[in-house]
């Protein structure tokens, strides 16, 4: 099989249930030079963000360090993109996530929050996470586990969980909650570390406990493909302005230029919604 029909195919699993895995994109040398700048990051949390986020493990910013704009900006992970259909992806921010040994599992949530645009509920995929995982995962150490379809199709889970990312999930003070709750239809997503996992922000996930002593860690960027025909309100939203690329000096922010969204419209930027209404079905 061509390179070309493997990412075709590649696409059409990503499509259809909302995710899809990409072997060995890191190079070794990214794949550690991405694991010291997040192990620095992550040594200077207070024990307070790891109470804040038990449920999570952390949630650090990429901001915090300019050498991200080179993981943004990395060429094979943008060549990915384009040869799954995405050639002109936009990108907006991301996170050091960090699941310490012997914590719990990170909550089912969906991380889209345009709900209240009609765009939403087609196939149109409008944000993308790209996770990068820094250590081999299994169902041991955590590894991401996903409700496959749920980006276009409604689950229980949808009706279960009304919030996403509020201060008691991510504390895990109720570890009764079903946002918890393993689902007999998901499906566990191990990986080695320096693949690339990417899906739908649309898409249910959420990942299992890490019962090892060792921390799971993975980056997790947002890209925006089909930018340019997105809703004005979407534009909006996501436009330079709601950025902090100017925070970062100027060879970090010369990296990512062209991945900024840009948007000089009048339209105003759409009020968001995390929770979808029940034109998903």
């Amino acid at each position: 099989m061509t390179r070309a029909a493997n990412f075709h195919d590649t696409r059409k699993q990503l499509l259809r249930t909302g995710y899809c895995v990409l072997e060995q994109i890191l190079s070794p040398e990214m794949l550690e030079r991405v694991r010291v700048a997040s192990n620095d990051l992550i040594a200077a949390q207070p024990a307070e963000h790891f109470d804040r986020y038990k449920s999570t493990g952390s949630m650090i910013s990429v901001y915090n360090d300019p050498f991200f704009a080179e993981l943004v900006a990395y060429q094979p992970a943008l060549d990915a993109l384009d040869s799954l259909g995405f050639p002109d992806s936009r990108w907006t921010s991301g996170f050091v996530i960090s699941k310490p040994g012997h914590s719990p599992p990170l909550f089912w949530h969906q991380d889209w929050w345009a709900w209240n645009d009609p765009v939403s509920y087609t196939d149109l995929p409008l944000q993308l996470f790209l996770m990068y995982y820094l250590v081999d995962t299994s169902i041991e150490n955590g590894c991401l586990r996903v409700i496959a379809g749920s980006h276009r199709k409604r689950h229980r889970i949808h009706d279960s969980v009304h919030t996403t990312h509020n201060e008691e999930l991510s504390r895990a003070t109720d570890p009764s909650h079903p946002a918890y709750q393993p689902m007999p239809e998901d499906r566990a997503v191990p990986v080695r570390a320096g693949d690339l996992v990417i899906g739908d922000a649309r898409l249910l996930h959420g990942s299992f406990p890490n019962r090892t002593r060792e921390r799971r860690t993975v980056i997790t960027l947002w890209y925006h493909p089909n930018f340019e025909i997105s809703p004005p309100p979407i534009q909006s939203s996501l436009s330079r302005d709601q950025t902090q690329v100017s925070s970062w000096p100027p060879q970090a922010q010369k990296l990512v230029q062209n991945l900024v969204p840009t948007y000089d419209g009048d339209a105003e930027p759409l009020e968001w919604k995390r929770v979808p209404g029940p034109e998903l079905k």
